[in-house]
């Protein structure tokens, strides 16, 4: 370096600065040492914890005192220093100036070096893209280390064209996929450029069609399961009305058929001059039995006998009871005219 250029020490020159700081260490050690002994040992209880608090805090005070001069010692050392630091970065930031000036001319011509190479990169992937352009546009095949010095563009242009045959081979098979989902899988495809999440997403897509395929016959199953069993309780209640229907019919007809023979007993009885002891309608009870004629008693004159009609309302059992006290007392009775 030329001698003009050197930093030439004055004062102090370089054998005269201060090589070795002498202090009483010696002194001070011997006193620390003697002061900390003095708290060796003890054991603070609960009814001490205020002087192990005044202890420590005179320990503290000691502590800081030393290290007060300890940071005084220094700075004294560092004052010549940082005078000595602060006039040199007057002489130290024009070379620094320089230098940023230069180095930006130097990016300058780097980023223009890079911006070429990037465009001959351009020119490959144009070349080979084809009709993928939309699909796989520059941005998705190029890195940022291939603008690097120590990257090769041949290396560079080798990488993007593998990669668009590589998608381009990907494409093709998902095309050549017997699936209803391709295109699904074609969109995963698209959007990732890895193959395998367009395989799992087309697989995913078959399962869960296969699944709703599943759950749809289970419901269809289920719906004409519930039919059959509604249509067989309908039927079964259908058999209940017919054989209900059947026996009220029969009934019926057995009912009638009673009417009718007692229809046919009452009206041989009214030819016979004989009414049988039946009571009201308006009752809806039917006596049980004729009125018994009257007992043989002897001679005696006999009363004046009248004929009333009326009717009687009542309980089943009363009617019985009204029945049987006429049958007692020998009241001839029968059913009323209509």
């Amino acid at each position: 370096m030329d001698e003009k250029m050197e930093i030439r020490l004055v004062n102090p020159t370089e054998d005269g600065f201060l090589q070795k700081i002498d202090w009483n260490k010696a002194e001070l050690e011997a006193n620390v040492r003697s002061i900390v002994e003095a708290y060796q040992g003890l054991v603070y209880t609960e009814d001490t914890v205020s002087d192990a608090k005044n202890d420590r805090a005179a320990l503290r005070k000691l502590l800081n005192e030393i290290e007060d001069r300890r940071k005084l010692v220094k700075k004294k050392c560092m004052e010549p220093y940082e005078v000595f630091e602060n006039d040199l970065k007057d002489v130290t930031v024009l070379i620094k100036e320089q230098i940023s000036i230069i180095d930006g001319q130097v990016k300058e011509y780097e980023n223009g070096v890079k911006e070429e190479k990037k465009a001959r990169l351009q020119d490959v992937y144009a070349e080979t893209i084809g009709e993928l352009a939309e699909v796989l546009p520059f941005e998705r095949v190029f890195e940022t280390q291939y603008l690097n010095v120590s990257f090769k563009e041949s290396k560079a242009a080798t990488e993007i064209q593998e990669k668009i045959q590589r998608v381009k081979s990907d494409l093709a098979a998902i095309d050549a996929l017997d699936s209803k989902y391709k295109l699904n899988a074609k969109d995963v495809y698209v959007r990732t450029l890895d193959m395998s999440q367009a395989m799992a997403e087309n697989a995913r897509l078959i399962k869960f069609e296969e699944q709703m395929e599943a759950d749809r016959k289970r419901k269809a199953e289920e719906e004409e399961r519930r039919r059959a069993e509604a249509e067989a309780r309908a039927k079964e209640a259908e058999e209940r009305r017919r054989q209900e229907a059947e026996k009220n019919a029969a009934e019926r007809a057995e009912r009638e058929k009673a009417l009718a023979e007692q229809q046919a007993q009452e009206e041989r009885a009214s030819e016979s001059g004989y009414n049988a002891p039946v009571p009201d309608k308006t009752a809806d009870v039917q006596s049980e039995e004729p009125a018994e004629k009257p007992a043989e008693k002897e001679a005696l004159p006999e009363e004046k006998k009248y004929k009333a009609t009326f009717y009687a309302i009542g309980t089943l059992q009363q009617l019985k009871d009204l029945q049987e006290y006429m049958k007692e007392h020998n009241i001839q009775f029968g059913k009323a005219g209509k």
